[in-house]
């Protein structure tokens, strides 16, 4: 679809919805970065992520309660998984693993040809659960997130589509 992802995630997410994210949503999407993130992105941003290349989607309830959200670049046929966080309270329901499976199926859809991500080293649980859905890592940047008291690696992983 040229305008961005589909949002109809029924099919994996029932009585969930997925639409492009609007700026008025950030009074629901900051707390749901602060609260995965201990550097987590400021409004401005997210801002950022309203231009063109990039599509930033929020997940919503069947009563408008906004869950999780997602924010990809895309360049030519390759996209870039930038930042994805489910609320506290809606983890562990298979929210994020239906969105990117949602995700990575309409981008192939599209011809796209590769999706890439960056994780945090420490960040076990997010790095199987990529693994699990086909990512593979392909490298390291150093140093690339900060933290507390200073720095951390960022795993790279991809997947072919």
């Amino acid at each position: 679809m040229p305008d961005g992802i589909p949002d109809d995630i029924s099919d994996r997410l029932p009585g969930f919805r997925l639409r492009p994210m609007r700026p008025e949503d950030m009074p629901a999407v900051l707390p749901i970065e602060a609260a995965g993130q201990p550097t987590p992105w400021s409004a401005e941003v997210f801002g950022d992520c309203f231009r063109p290349g990039y599509r930033a989607q929020v997940v919503e309830t069947a009563g408008a309660e906004l869950v999780a959200f997602q924010v990809l670049h895309t360049v030519l046929d390759e996209a870039h998984l930038l930042n994805i966080a489910v609320h506290p309270d809606w983890q562990r329901q298979g929210i994020a693993v239906a969105l990117l499976q949602h995700t990575l199926a309409a981008l192939a859809a599209e011809d796209f040809s590769v999706m890439y991500l960056e994780v945090r080293e420490s960040n076990r649980g997010a790095q199987a659960l990529y693994q699990r859905l086909g990512f593979a890592v392909s490298g390291r940047r150093k140093a690339y997130y900060r933290t507390a008291t200073g720095h951390e690696d960022a795993v790279l992983m991809l997947r072919l589509l």
